[in-house]
């Protein structure tokens, strides 16, 4: 039975780091192989994440980001980024 637990353990840890990882700050408002744009809350994330999140994106067409603007909505920051 603790060959049980652990595996449910084990699984639900899993389930959270992946949870973490894909759907947390920056969100990604819309995208597209021309550009990408990002809104995050600057007290939990920094512009430098939103930054190579938005870098990682525009690699995945062989393209660089370039940063367009960042606006403010609020609390939340907003970054508009384009592919080159």
């Amino acid at each position: 039975m603790s060959t049980l637990l652990l595996a449910v353990g084990a699984s639900g840890v899993g389930l959270l780091l992946c949870l973490a990882s894909c759907g947390g700050p920056p969100w990604t408002l819309s995208g597209s192989p021309n550009e990408i744009n990002l809104r995050w809350y600057p007290d939990g994330t920094s512009s430098a994440a939103a930054d190579a999140v938005a870098q990682a994106h525009c690699r995945t067409w062989g393209k660089s980001a370039e940063l367009v603007s960042y606006d403010q909505d609020g609390s939340a920051q907003i970054g508009r980024y384009r592919c080159r």
